[in-house]
């Protein structure tokens, strides 16, 4: 399938949870991308998870967080492409992030304690070298994956990141918050403020989030930056999906388009807004999303 001197990646997949993250990866698995060995039903990496799903341990790093992130990507890189086992630090690294799991979880809910962390890295640590032939390139889908997104450019100098965008005051009703209890205070949001509707939290962090992950990609990554609008891939597939094939480098000549465009399919909790009372949002807020492509019907 593919010359072992040309193979592709990595290219990483993100977005605010329950973007539509999941359909970009099963395009990339059509095409012949190696996304890992250890996934959930949504096509998460759950390696990635693993090391990076975190928060606390994120926060806590202040001095020096750069260094520890970057050990976690080499571990990481290790697992994905078996070039090298990890050193007695890696190890150390790995352990620390099972032990921290088993307890908290990966989210508010306590989603990954007990047993999990030991299963994700029993696969990472006999992860076997890929047969390079087989694929095209390699890469991983896991939604947190643009929090890290500066420290990705610095690690993965051919790295390609596509983001996920969903509409965002459907999002601000899902029941996927995990991001908003995880990441909010990155922003400054205080999800313990009661004073405050749920909803109007969640579309203040989707409306950041994606903020800053659109300013890191334009910055640093340039062209190997690309924003998917889940909405537009869903009603117009073919075009979204050409973009994205030209964007991976490859010839839509060369792939079944009809087979890929079966694949977005518009949920049926899309415009979901629409039934809700829209004044708990602030005007800023909402002129937010129309800023970010997309129509707000009030």
């Amino acid at each position: 399938m593919n010359n072992k001197s040309n193979w592709l990646g990595p290219v990483a997949i993100g977005g605010v949870g329950g973007s539509g993250t999941r359909v970009i990866a099963e395009i990339l698995i059509q095409l012949g991308f190696y996304l890992g060995k250890d996934m959930n039903p949504a096509r998460d990496n759950l390696w990635f998870t693993l090391l990076f799903k975190r928060p606390d341990w994120f926060f806590k790093k202040v001095t020096r967080k750069e260094s520890h992130i970057m050990k976690g990507l080499s571990i990481f890189e290790k697992a994905m492409t078996a070039h090298g086992k990890p050193h007695s630090e890696e190890l150390s690294f790995i352990m620390r992030a099972v032990v921290e799991m088993m307890f908290k979880g990966h989210d508010y809910s306590g989603s990954g304690r007990g047993l999990w962390p030991i299963r994700r890295a029993v696969t990472m640590l006999h992860s076997k070298k890929i047969n390079r032939l087989k694929y095209l390139g390699w890469g991983w889908k896991e939604p947190n994956t643009h929090i890290y997104l500066e420290y990705l450019n610095n690690h993965f100098h051919r790295l390609k990141y596509i983001h996920l965008m969903r509409h965002g005051i459907d999002m601000a009703y899902s029941r996927n918050q995990s991001q908003l209890y995880n990441w909010g205070r990155m922003f400054g949001i205080a999800v313990n403020d009661s004073s405050i509707p749920l909803p109007r939290l969640s579309l203040q962090y989707w409306n950041e989030a994606n903020r800053k992950a659109i300013t890191l990609g334009r910055k640093h990554l340039k062209e190997r930056f690309l924003v998917i609008n889940f909405d537009k891939l869903c009603t117009d597939p073919r075009h979204e999906i050409e973009l994205l094939i030209h964007f991976l480098g490859l010839d839509t000549r060369c792939v079944n388009m009809d087979e890929l465009e079966r694949l977005p399919r518009l949920p049926e909790s899309a415009g979901r807004y629409r039934k809700y009372d829209l004044s708990i949002f602030g005007k800023e807020e909402i002129e937010a999303v129309r800023e970010l492509g997309f129509i707000v019907d009030i």
